[in-house]
């Protein structure tokens, strides 16, 4: 992992967040915040990655970062939480494996797709577990009658 390869996984996120916030009709003054907050995210989970941690674990972590950043941002810009997090998770969506399922149960081939099934559904709740887990702890309502 060179900085080079980090520079140009952030060109990439940005690019990517902020493609998505354009598509998803953000705020322009709100599509700098989003793709920094993806940048963030993504950077944690690549890096993690070429750690040699876990993909599961990584994308977690990854997603805790977005929820974290998104969360402050959010607060600072006073704006909708959902604005950042959702433009900053698109990078850690598990496309490539879901679309390989596809294709290896189109072509018979079930033990492989089953393989690719489960690797992109961990991944998908490595994303919602992340996101949960930041909106846990940053929720600072207690409800004493629920």
């Amino acid at each position: 992992m060179t900085l080079t390869d980090l520079l140009l996984q952030a060109v990439l996120a940005l690019c990517v967040t902020i493609g998505f916030g354009v598509l998803f009709n953000v705020l322009p003054r709100a599509l700098i915040p989003c793709g920094l907050v993806g940048v963030l995210g993504h950077l944690a989970r690549f890096s993690l990655r070429q750690l040699g941690v876990s993909n599961e674990v990584s994308t977690f972590l990854g997603a805790l970062v977005v929820g974290l950043f998104g969360y402050w941002v959010s607060r600072r810009l006073r704006m909708p939480r959902l604005v950042f997090t959702v433009t900053g998770i698109i990078t850690m969506i598990p496309g490539i494996s879901a679309y390989e399922t596809i294709i290896f149960f189109s072509r018979g081939n079930i033990l492989d797709g089953l393989q690719s099934a489960v690797r992109a559904g961990l991944a998908t709740a490595a994303i919602a577990i992340g996101l949960s887990t930041a909106r846990i702890l940053t929720e600072f309502e207690l409800s004493f009658y629920s």
